[in-house]
């Protein structure tokens, strides 16, 4: 399974930079092609957020129909402290979710995918590949 962090799913909902517009729609069909699309509780919750913050709730009703459909697993209070003990490690508790997002992908995915460099510094804590996309 390949875990698909939330900004992802943003950047293949908005079509805010044509590049990673395409990118973004090319990993996560290529995912579905080979049944190996995973997100959890913690993506959809932070996709509808962002949404949210956007104002654009209403007009992605079915993106969150379809992305809901992939939710394979949450986090629990186990997950949470696993990646509380990490982030005080670094001094980066602000970036406490994309710990929790790895304490999850590392459980059930060989690989995760991303935008977002700051998931470099947290590669040693994780057995798991973190694909960070441009």
């Amino acid at each position: 399974m390949i875990y698909f962090d939330t900004n992802v799913l943003i950047y293949n909902t908005l079509n805010q930079d044509e590049e990673k517009y395409l990118l973004a729609e090319k990993l996560i069909k290529d995912a579905l092609k080979h049944d190996e699309f995973v997100i959890s509780s913690l993506a959809i919750s932070e996709y509808i957020f962002t949404l949210s913050k956007l104002k654009i709730i209403n007009e992605c009703k079915e993106h969150i129909d379809f992305y809901s459909k992939f939710c394979q697993f949450t986090f629990n209070k186990h997950d949470v402290l696993n990646a509380y003990q990490k982030c005080i490690k670094l001094n980066k508790c602000r970036n406490i979710n994309d710990f929790i997002h790895l304490e999850m992908a590392n459980k059930f995915c060989k690989k995760i995918i991303t935008f977002d460099f700051d998931f470099k510094n947290l590669e040693k804590f994780y057995n798991i590949e973190i694909e960070i996309v441009k």
